[in-house]
């Protein structure tokens, strides 16, 4: 019985509590060149301005970004690795702030 359970466990372990060496795509609290640090932005910059800084911090990554949605206080975007969506963010033009929204 045991040799049946043991591979079992075994396999089950390394699926859910295996190594996680990838870095996490979108992480939390983080904001755009445009705006300060904290999440302030003396003026709102066009949503030109945050599709191209939204694009560009992904693509320091190696990620592409495609945006999907625009308008308002908002850009929001499908995020893609090697033709894999991995995130969606979302933009916050007034803070600089993105967020994966998963």
């Amino acid at each position: 019985m045991l040799i049946v359970i043991f591979p079992i466990l075994a396999f089950v372990l390394s699926a859910y509590g295996g190594d996680n060496t990838q870095k996490e795509v979108t992480p939390y609290g983080v904001s755009c060149h445009l705006c300060g640090a904290y999440g302030y932005c003396d003026k709102q910059p066009a949503h030109k301005k945050a599709v191209n800084a939204l694009k560009s911090y992904y693509e320091k990554k190696g990620l592409k970004a495609v945006v999907i949605k625009e308008g308002g206080r908002f850009v929001e975007a499908d995020v893609y690795r090697n033709k894999e969506i991995v995130d969606r963010a979302l933009f916050d033009c007034r803070t600089g702030r993105i967020r994966s929204i998963y």
